[in-house]
């Protein structure tokens, strides 16, 4: 089923599609968010179709600081 067919993928980009791209490989769910400087994991990766979504409904937190305006790390 191609990704343009896939209604389980278009159900999921009209729920979540403001915040994430959601896209679909042959073994993997992935979305990557559209908000850059948000405070959760920018990209989201699950096998398991139950599992992604409840990270889409929950996301991770980033696991780095972002950097500070001038190009610094912020630990803070």
């Amino acid at each position: 089923m191609s990704e343009t067919t896939n209604p389980l993928l278009k159900l999921l980009r009209k729920t979540y599609g403001e915040e994430w791209n959601i896209r679909r490989s042959q073994t993997l769910w992935i979305a990557s968010t559209r908000k850059p400087d948000s405070e959760y994991a920018p990209t989201i990766i699950e096998s398991d179709v139950e599992r992604f979504v409840a990270q889409l409904e929950d996301p991770p937190a980033r696991v780095h600081a972002l950097p500070e305006p001038d190009g610094r790390g912020s630990l803070g």
